[in-house]
């Protein structure tokens, strides 16, 4: 719809396509989901802004999102924002467009979690708007399944476990609580990591 993720209008012809897909679905009585990112940012937004490290991303994923919500709003009633937002530091190239090479090793973290959190925003930003231009529509958010089991019943590996989900659930926390737990803020003053918030993030993602 939007190649480089930089243009003020949208393909006619891709959006056409997705019509036809989603009418079809229709027609055979299936009710579509609909993800609207699922590692699938444009290569020139990595090449040329650090993939979602830029918050000016957020506002072209916004406008890439009204354009699906006018488009397919007679089509599709439930949507997700974000393809497993979950796995930003498993493989941050295709969740978060960010190429680890490009940043020296020691910052590589802070760099990840300022894409989360630019995430988090738009994602909330998304859920704002969705109701106002698609009446009944749902937004929803999604995890990979990575559940993590304790060997056995040590305090040590049940302990481990239980942090390891807690960092999975984080991104789920936000999305549906609205705020950073507070164990994540902790870890990032006690490693130095600066996450670089708007005046109104937190209560953006409070409300929506």
């Amino acid at each position: 719809l939007f190649p480089t993720g930089t243009e003020e209008e949208p393909l006619e012809g891709g959006l056409a396509f997705y019509e036809d897909v989603l009418s079809y679905l229709r027609e055979r009585g299936i009710e579509p989901l609909v993800t609207l990112h699922h590692y699938e940012q444009p290569l020139y937004l990595a090449n040329h802004y650090g993939g979602w490290y830029d918050r000016r991303v957020i506002a072209l994923f916004l406008r890439f999102c009204e354009a699906c919500f006018r488009r397919y709003g007679p089509l599709v009633k439930y949507w997700l924002t974000f393809n497993e937002v979950d796995s930003a530091f498993r493989h941050p190239w295709t969740t978060v467009g960010v190429c680890e090479d490009r940043f020296p090793e020691d910052q590589r973290e802070e760099v990840i979690y300022q894409c989360v959190h630019n995430q988090m925003v738009a994602s909330a930003l998304a859920t704002k708007i969705l109701p106002q231009m698609v009446p009944g529509a749902q937004m929803g958010c999604m995890l990979t399944r990575t559940l993590t089991y304790p060997l056995d019943c040590n305090p040590k590996n049940q302990l481990l476990a239980q942090r390891d989900n807690r960092e999975n659930y984080m991104y789920t926390d936000v999305q549906a609580l609205g705020a950073y737990p507070s164990w994540q803020r902790r870890y990032w003053e006690r490693h130095g990591i600066h996450v670089d918030m708007g005046l109104d993030d937190e209560a953006i993602l409070a409300q929506y």
